[in-house]
Parts: structure tokens; sequence; C-alpha cells
């Protein structure tokens, strides 16, 4: 592991995982409304678009959950 990936800070982390998120959900919506529009779009190319949008958005609530809980330890905890 290199000693920059070592560095992050929880903000890189978090800011990268909503552009992801951001990102696959506009590739899903673009997908859809071409197949919609009646465009030559594979269907299955569409739900595994909105299979990535939906786990990714899932992983970013669940990194977000951990940060929460994290911060709640630390506040339950008695100096």
């Amino acid at each position: 592991m290199c000693s920059s990936d070592l560095e992050k800070s929880f903000k890189d982390i978090f800011e990268s995982a909503l552009k992801s998120a951001n990102s696959y959900h506009k590739d899903y919506e673009n997908l859809l409304n071409r197949e919609i529009l009646g465009e030559d779009i594979s269907l299955p190319s569409v739900v595994v678009a909105g299979e990535k949008a939906k786990l990714s958005l899932e992983l970013t609530l669940q990194i977000r959950n951990k940060a929460i809980e994290a911060y709640q330890e630390i506040m339950r905890m008695q100096v």
C-alpha cells in the first residue's frame, strides 16, 4: 500500500464515494431516458446501470452511518 493511500482523509474518501454514486446515477438516468425514447439500448445494460447506482448509494450511506456511529461512540467516552 502506498503512503498516499494511507494519508487519505475521511473527507476525501466520502467525497469520492459521493462523486461515484452521483456518476453512476447520472449514467443510469441517461440510459433509462434513452431506452424510454426508443433508442436501441439493451435492457440488461439499463438494469446493470441501475444496480451500480443502487449499490454505490448504499455504500455511501454505510460510510456515513459508520462515521456517525464512530462520532457517537467518541461522544460517549468519559474523560
